[in-house]
């Protein structure tokens, strides 16, 4: 707007200036007629007649480019702050005009940064098709621009996702407005983070992923629709600064140790192998467990770090058991999704195993079941090619989620570590030992390996038995554990 009124202002210059000059130019051509004699009064006023003409034409075309000027600025401004599925602003006008209304507004005026998206989006967008999922965007949006005034404003910020910046006096007047938004659009479930912003100087990114970590903490929650920033949650944010700012020095002063838990083999009755889980030991008394860090390093990469690393204290210890004379059993190591596809993936891990000379067969790649979506070309190329070389590849927590036998049927696997949810809170404990018997017959079957994870009690081993499930792991042997206290309990050392 402000460059579009300076070019206004410009071209009203040039015409007042070219006004003075056209009157001056009459009134000199009349004053020289006046004076000089017929011949020359002719030929000096059609030179000043043709200069009038050039000069129009000359403010003609300059006219005519701060014009074009104008209109190319319009045009650039519409692209850059324009989102074009729902025709409304997107996240870097959102931005500016966040900033904007809470920089002119009094400290007493109250705010609230409120993100929220639609539950199964993708589904809707797979099972309707695009142009179905981008009407009901729309929807949204005009829905929004129905229920802000001149002092807030909003945005489709991503995919499905929704920021508002909303004014209000009580939290009931966020609460009304989300319960408007929901009731115009009843065909969708919509889930909300609301952030109530006391300190005006912090970024637009900072209230909205305030927001967002709020939503989070209801995204699985069928009965709650929205959920306020609170205190707990800000202990969270505080958490999650603490250890990106000391991840790096954790890492270098060996704070993250290996623990190892057993695999048992119920048909040998024996123990067969283990896995390598992480724990961060901060202070000699106080240990953060995975679960608090492992989400941080996967969103900011810093998780490829500690999966080598683990990999390579897995290395260690069955070097070291080599060098002590004593056979030993397979480690599994988890690698997130974020490894696999990365170009270095396979000679990193090769390396390090060739580093303490450890066969890779001693070696289990495990990935989560999740990662498996998405790029499956990726997936079976990086599996096959380990596969090829030696190493185990094996998909851990099958069942959590959306598995597919299809999807066992293209991606090489060598094991499958059946998730603990198959195995708690059984109310039919008939019908849950057919669904699991059928599912290790099918997984055999196929030529994989079966590991049941999560095991605690006596009656879960004896129905893995009749299932014909071999190897279990979980907390019915043994906890995961200190390297000593593995080696003692495993290897009798």
């Amino acid at each position: 707007m402000k460059k579009n009124r300076l070019i206004a202002k410009n071209i009203s210059i040039a015409f007042i200036v070219l006004f003075f000059f056209s009157v001056f130019t009459f009134f000199y051509v009349g004053n020289i007629n006046r004076v000089l004699e017929y011949e020359t009064n002719d030929i000096i006023t059609v030179t000043i007649a043709g200069w009038i003409i050039l000069s129009f034409l000359f403010l003609g075309i300059i006219i005519y480019i701060l014009y074009s000027k104008a209109n190319s600025q319009k045009t650039i401004e519409k692209v850059a702050y324009t989102d074009f599925v729902t025709g409304y602003s997107n996240w870097r006008k959102f931005e500016l005009d966040v900033t904007n209304l809470l920089k002119k507004t009094s400290q007493n005026n109250k705010y609230a940064m409120v993100i929220f998206d639609i539950d199964k989006f993708k589904a809707i967008n797979d099972i309707y098709g695009h142009k179905k999922g981008n009407l009901i965007l729309k929807d949204i949006a005009d829905t929004l621009n129905e229920l802000t005034n001149i002092n807030e404003t909003f945005a489709r910020v991503s995919a499905d996702s929704f920021n508002i910046l909303l004014t209000y006096n009580k939290k009931e007047d966020i609460i009304n407005i989300i319960k408007k938004i929901m009731a115009n659009n009843e065909l969708v479930n919509l889930s909300f983070g609301i952030y109530e912003i006391k300190d005006k100087d912090l970024s637009v990114s900072v209230y909205s992923d305030r927001a967002s970590l709020a939503k989070s903490s209801i995204k699985n929650n069928s009965d709650v629709n929205f959920a306020f920033f609170n205190d707990k949650l800000r202990e969270k944010l505080l958490l999650e600064d603490k250890i990106e700012k000391e991840m790096e020095y954790a890492l270098e002063s060996g704070q993250f140790v290996m623990y190892l838990q057993p695999k048992y083999n119920i048909k040998l009755d024996k123990f067969c192998g283990s896995e390598a889980l992480v724990r961060w030991q901060y202070t000699e008394k106080e240990v953060i467990y995975p679960g608090d860090f492992i989400p941080i390093f996967e969103k900011n990469g810093f998780i490829r770090k500690i999966d080598m690393y683990i990999l390579e204290q897995a290395c260690k210890e069955i070097r070291s058991l080599f060098d002590k004379g004593i056979s030993p059993l397979p480690i599994s190591v988890n690698f997130s999704r974020v490894d696999f596809f990365k170009k270095d993936f396979i000679e990193n891990i090769v390396n390090i195993c060739d580093r303490y000379k450890i066969p890779y067969s001693l070696i289990e790649i495990e990935i989560t079941e999740s990662s498996m979506f998405g790029d499956t070309d990726t997936l079976f190329n990086v599996s096959r090619n380990l596969q090829d070389i030696g190493f185990i590849v094996a998909m851990d927590d099958f069942g959590s989620g959306y598995s597919s036998v299809n999807m066992l049927k293209n991606i090489p696997l060598n094991v499958i570590k059946l998730d603990r949810g198959f195995f708690v809170d059984d109310k039919d404990v008939d019908k849950s030992q057919i669904v699991i018997k059928s599912i290790v017959s099918l997984i055999k079957q196929l030529g994989i390996r079966v590991v049941a994870e999560g095991i605690e009690t006596r009656s879960q081993i004896e129905m893995l038995k009749k299932a014909n499930c071999d190897i279990v792991q979980g907390y019915y042997f043994s906890k995961p554990l200190p390297i000593k206290e593995f080696e003692k309990l495993v290897y009798k050392i």
